[in-house]
């Protein structure tokens, strides 16, 4: 596997699904909390959740998020941390892109893919059943 710096433009490609998917997201969560707050009820956004039972791979971003906003970022983290570790060092990449306009490389054989995608979907699961037993 070789990692490199390479030089970039600051301004990253934005894809208009991501975009959408943010905002729309940012939207529901705006939403949740007026309502929590207008009616004193706690408001669930997790189709998933409702349907199975079960939470999602993403339950607890949300109120990891509010806590986050709040700068109690280790209460968050334990809301989601493979969701938050991500986030955290997607913020970082980012930094380093528009602050020193680079970005990284990763050049990985074919078994290093391989591996890679294993890894991370054992991570998924993994925090998927911490999600599940943790944060209900």
């Amino acid at each position: 596997m070789k990692v490199k710096l390479i030089n970039v433009s600051r301004r990253p490609p934005w894809p208009l699904w991501a975009v959408a998917l943010v905002l729309g997201w940012l939207a529901a969560v705006g939403a949740s909390v007026w309502l929590m707050q207008r009616h004193r009820a706690d408001v669930g956004l997790c189709l998933f959740k409702r349907l199975s039972g079960y939470p999602c791979l993403t339950c607890g971003s949300t109120r990891g998020m509010l806590h986050l906003l709040r700068g109690e970022v280790l209460w968050a983290w334990t809301f989601n941390p493979l969701l938050f570790t991500v986030l955290a060092v997607a913020g970082g990449l980012l930094v380093l892109r528009v602050g020193f306009r680079r970005a990284v490389r990763i050049q990985m054989t074919r078994i290093e893919r391989r591996i890679a995608w294993v890894v991370g979907i054992a991570l998924v699961l993994l925090n998927w059943a911490y999600v599940i037993v943790c944060v209900g």
